[in-house]
C-alpha cells in the first residue's frame, strides 16, 4: 500500500503550492489594479490643475487687476508678482499661516507635500512675472485609495480561505490517480512475488531432495528433474509475461497499415485448425463483412487475437467448440468475437478477470496452469489499439468482444 508519510506530504506539497500561485496572481492582480486606479486618480487631479491654470493664465492677460475665478472651487490659488502677494484664496484653516510655503525649488512641476496633516497636490508655475499656485486637497482622494487597498486585504484573506479549501479538494482529486497507481503497484510486487514464490519453493525443495541422495542416478531421479523442468518454465513462462506487460504500457506510437481482415483472421487461425483436431474440439470462423480492409497495428491486434485464442483452446474439454465471429457495423467499425464452451467464468469474476495474477478459483481447482496475466496484456493492448473489449457468460459459454474502429488514424496512446 502507499506510504501514507509520503502522500500526506506530497499532498501537503500541492496545497502549499496551490496557495502560493494563487497569493502570488492575487497580489500582482491588487498591485496592477491599484497602481492604475492610483494614476487614474492622480492623473484626473492634475488635469484639473492645468485646466485651472490655463484659465488663471488667459485672466491675467486680460485683467490689470487680478480676480480671478476659479474654475474648481475645490482649488486654492495664490498669485504673487515678484514677492508680493497678487491674489490668494481663503485656505479654510489648512496651513499655520495665511500663505503656504513657496516651493522655490519646484517651479513648472507638479508634486505632492503634506502639511499639518494634510496633503496636497500642488502645481507651482512661473509666467513672465507672476508665480501662480494652484494647490488641491486631495485626503478624500487618498482615503479611497487607502479604502481601496483595504478592500484588497480583505479580498485576498477571503480568497485565500476559498483556496485553501479548494486546494485541498483539488489535490485530492489529483492525487487519486496517483494513489491507485502506486496502490496498484505495490499489489502487482505483492503477487509477482508470491506468484514466483510458489514455483522457486518448488525447485528448491526438489534440489534439496536430490542433494539429499548423492548416489542416485539421473533415471532414479527423473520424475523430480521432471517436475524441477515444469516449474522453470512455467516461471520463465511468468517472466516472459511481465516483460510483455511492461513493454505494452511503455507503448507510445503504434504502426498503422491497412489490414484485410478476413484473410488477417484465416492466417492466425489455420494452425488452430489442426490443433482443434487432434483436441477432438469443433472449430470454427463465421465471417459477415461489408468491407474486408481494416486500419490498425497487424502485430498488436495478431498478439490480442491470440491470447483470447489459446485461452479459449486451454479452457476447453473435448467435444467442446470454439468459434470466431467476426460482424461489421455500417463499416465504421468491426467486432471480433471468441466464443467458447469451456469452463466458463462466474459472474461475480467477469469484473476481476483483467486484472494482473487474477485467476478464478473454479480454474484453480481444476490445475489449469496458467500465470493469470495474459488477459492484463489484452487489456494494455486494446487500450493501445485505441479498441474495446469486454466479456460476457451464460451457461458456461463464454464470449469475448473486440470492437476495432475501421477508420485510418494515427493511434497514440
Amino acid at each position: 500500500m502507499i506510504n501514507k508519510k509520503v502522500f500526506n506530504k506530497t499532498k501537503s506539497s500541492l496545497i502549499k503550492i496551490n496557495i502560493a500561485v494563487v497569493l502570488s496572481f492575487l497580489i500582482l492582480f491588487s498591485i496592477f489594479i491599484y497602481a492604475y486606479f492610483k494614476g487614474v486618480t492622480y492623473k484626473s487631479i492634475d488635469n484639473k490643475l492645468n485646466n485651472e491654470l490655463e484659465s488663471i493664465a488667459i485672466q491675467l492677460t486680460r485683467q490689470s487687476m487680478v480676480y480671478p475665478v476659479t474654475k474648481y472651487p475645490s482649488n486654492m490659488i495664490y498669485i504673487y508678482k515678484r514677492d508680493r502677494v497678487m491674489y490668494y484664496t481663503p485656505q479654510n484653516g489648512y496651513f499655520s499661516d495665511v500663505l503656504p510655503n513657496r516651493y522655490t525649488n519646484k517651479l513648472n512641476d507638479i508634486f505632492t507635500f503634506s502639511e499639518n496633516g494634510y496633503t496636497f497636490r500642488e502645481l507651482n508655475v512661473e509666467i513672465d512675472e507672476y508665480q501662480i499656485q494652484i494647490i488641491r486637497n486631495i485626503d478624500s482622494e487618498i482615503s479611497s485609495l487607502r479604502q481601496l487597498i483595504f478592500v484588497f486585504i480583505i479580498g485576498i484573506l477571503i480568497s485565500l480561505v476559498i483556496t485553501y479549501y479548494l486546494a485541498v479538494y483539488l489535490t485530492k482529486k489529483a492525487l487519486i490517480p496517483i494513489e491507485t497507481a502506486w496502490n496498484n503497484q505495490a499489489k502487482f510486487i505483492q503477487d509477482a512475488s508470491h506468484e514466483l514464490r510458489t514455483p522457486i519453493s518448488i525447485i528448491s525443495s526438489k534440489l534439496e531432495r536430490m542433494l539429499k541422495h548423492p548416489n542416485s542416478t539421473i533415471s532414479d531421479e527423473v520424475e523430480t528433474i521432471a517436475d524441477a523442468m515444469s516449474e522453470i518454465r512455467r516461471s520463465k513462462k511468468m517472466i516472459s509475461d511481465l516483460l510483455s506487460l511492461t513493454k505494452e504500457e511503455a507503448i507510445t506510437k503504434l504502426n498503422i497499415t491497412e489490414v484485410n481482415i478476413k484473410n488477417f483472421i484465416k492466417d492466425i487461425c489455420v494452425d488452430y485448425v489442426d490443433i482443434a483436431d487432434i483436441q477432438e474440439k469443433r472449430f470454427e470462423m463465421n465471417f459477415n463483412l461489408k468491407n474486408e480492409t481494416i486500419f490498425t497495428d497487424e502485430n498488436k491486434l495478431r498478439q490480442l487475437l491470440l491470447i483470447f485464442i489459446d485461452n479459449a483452446f486451454k479452457y476447453t474439454k473435448e467435444n467442446d467448440f470454439i468459434a470466431i465471429n467476426i460482424n461489421q457495423k455500417d463499416n465504421v467499425y468491426t467486432e471480433i468475437f471468441i466464443i467458447d464452451s469451456g469452463v466458463g467464468i462466474k459472474q461475480e469474476d467477469i469484473p476481476y478477470i483483467f486484472d494482473r495474477f487474477f485467476r478464478s478459483e473454479n480454474v484453480r481447482d481444476k490445475d489449469i496452469e496458467g500465470s493469470g496475466i495474459g488477459l492484463s496484456i489484452a487489456k494494455m493492448i486494446a487500450i493501445n489499439l485505441g479498441a474495446e473489449i469486454s466479456v460476457k457468460c451464460e451457461n458456461n459459454k463464454t464470449e469475448f468482444k473486440i470492437i476495432i474502429q475501421n477508420n485510418k488514424c494515427d493511434k497514440i496512446t
